[in-house]
């Protein structure tokens, strides 16, 4: 029997039902084509009569037209619905990375995000004492091995670490100061709500059933317009901040009618609608500015402070639709925004 060439053999491939695509972004803006579609003019242009070259301008600055990005190895595309496309994409800088959820080494030496700690190693270290329980075990002995005989271990990062001073500063609650710190924002003031009241089965109430007044001192909080204007003003190059919502399509082949993929706030059709119905609207004197949608998303819930004993916060937190879930799921984007501190009304 005479046996398959070498050079044949090489080029076998997996079977489909084997094979695991990587997840891929779809393709780049600058490879979108304007569709054969007729133009859409907004709601504001369509009331405008043609009386004059500068109102046919301004009426021909409204008319929006369809652009759409080439299907990737999924078939999945962008569709915008703008008078251009937008000047920067956000898609153009995600990396394997980011569409993915295994795990990357992180050098134990590097010293950011360690804080008090110098580096990766003396926060490990730091770590297992204290949070390995006051009496060490066996399974607490075998953690300490597992970081001494980590490769990435180096003596030399724990050689002179001023563990004292460490251990000071975690303990030190600067709690107050953060509160009376105006760089960070919060704002305290007293908050008078209405609740309404309806007496227990059985006990008679001198005031009666009804809306009753409670005020809440101390009610710490921040203004929204800070925190939208640090997130904007904080944006670095290579950021994936979206400003400008596009449609999410998935088509199969040409044979298939396409579908609308529902996933993220900016490719849903509210935020759509929302942005179209902003760019209709008469702009201000003056500004050629672009006009965006600042998606905020609220969430809150109590928070446990102590291992021991009673005390908690309950926070509200925002966080920007602008931003992928894929990022904001991840703590270590730091895409939270503390808003404020409720209190509980007894």
């Amino acid at each position: 029997m005479e046996r398959m060439p070498w050079t044949r053999r090489q080029n076998r491939q997996l079977p489909l039902r084997f094979r695991d695509d990587v997840p891929q972004p779809p393709p780049s803006l600058s490879l979108a084509h304007l569709q054969q579609t007729a133009p859409i003019r907004s709601n504001s242009s369509q009331s405008e009569p043609p009386q004059s070259s500068s109102i046919t301008a301004r009426v021909g600055s409204h008319i929006r037209r369809i652009f759409r990005t080439p299907g990737n190895i999924f078939g999945l595309s962008r569709q915008y619905e703008a008078t251009d496309l937008p000047s920067y994409d956000p898609e153009e800088h995600i990396s394997s990375q980011d569409l993915s959820n295994i795990h990357t080494s992180v050098n134990a030496s590097e010293s950011k995000g360690f804080h008090p700690y110098p580096n990766g190693t003396a926060f490990a270290l730091g770590d297992w004492f204290w949070n390995g329980g006051a009496q060490k075990s066996q399974s607490s002995f075998n953690k300490l091995m597992d970081i001494i005989g980590d490769p990435q271990f180096q003596p030399a990062d724990v050689q002179n670490v001023n563990w004292a001073q460490i251990n000071k500063e975690l303990g030190t609650d600067d709690d107050d100061k953060e509160w009376l710190d105006d760089d960070a924002g919060w704002t305290r003031t007293s908050v008078t709500i209405s609740v309404p009241y309806q007496s227990r089965r059985g006990i008679p109430s001198e005031a009666g059933a009804g809306p009753r007044n409670f005020t809440v001192d101390d009610f710490y909080h921040r203004s929204l317009v800070s925190i939208i204007r640090e997130k904007i003003s904080g944006l670095t190059d290579g950021h994936q901040f979206h400003f400008e919502p596009y449609k999410l399509i998935w088509q199969r082949n040409r044979n298939v009618d396409p579908v609308q993929v529902q996933g993220e706030l900016y490719t849903s059709p509210t935020f759509i609608s929302a942005h179209r119905e902003l760019q209709d609207l008469p702009g201000e004197p003056g500004c050629d500015l672009p006009r965006v949608v600042a998606a905020l998303m609220f969430w809150s819930d109590a928070t446990q402070l102590t291992s021991f004993g009673n005390a908690k916060l309950w926070p509200l937190y925002a966080f920007f639709g602008n931003d992928s879930k894929y990022h904001r799921c991840k703590p270590s984007c730091h895409l939270c925004e503390h808003v404020a501190y409720f209190q509980t009304v007894s």
